[in-house]
């Protein structure tokens, strides 16, 4: 686990984290509700995809969908791996981890970073941003095949 900043924030930093972790168990649950829970009513949700979901609702709608079908009995799994305050309200959260195809699997196939905004309101942490990206693991050569395709077609 990660080390606090600063004492002065240490227990923000479990909070925070606890938050993640209870975003990852929502998941699990097959729980788009609760799974949107844990962000702000006004948030913003971008997919690995590009899909961007605004607000708590939209979330949760399109989250329980996902998991009534394409990713029924998947989980997550992933750690916090930075908090970062930009003041005493306001945190940039990144995080690593993959989705779980089957309740056998233990290795997610592909593993993704994710960048959070948590914000702090009454006391209580919840996310207002979130964005997915895959981890792109490229030798040499892909990299080479990428560009040339790239500058190839996609002008």
């Amino acid at each position: 686990t990660q080390q606090p900043l600063s004492n002065a924030y240490a227990d923000d930093e479990r909070l925070i984290s606890t938050l993640f972790q209870k975003l990852l168990d929502s998941w699990g649950n097959g729980d788009g509700y609760a799974y949107a829970s844990h962000f702000t009513s006004d948030s913003d949700y971008v997919a690995f995809d590009g899909t961007h979901r605004k607000g708590r609702e939209e979330n949760a709608v399109a989250h329980q969908q996902l998991f009534d079908t394409w990713l029924k009995g998947t989980r997550l799994i992933g750690n916090v791996e930075s908090i970062r305050f930009l003041s005493p309200e306001i945190a940039i959260v990144h995080a690593v981890g993959g989705m779980l195809m089957t309740k056998r699997s233990t290795q997610p196939k592909r593993q993704s970073i994710q960048t959070l905004i948590a914000v702090k309101n009454d006391g209580n942490w919840r996310f207002t941003a979130f964005h997915n990206c895959r981890i792109q693991q490229r030798n040499w050569l892909e990299n080479m095949i990428f560009g040339l395709s790239t500058r190839l077609f996609h002008r």
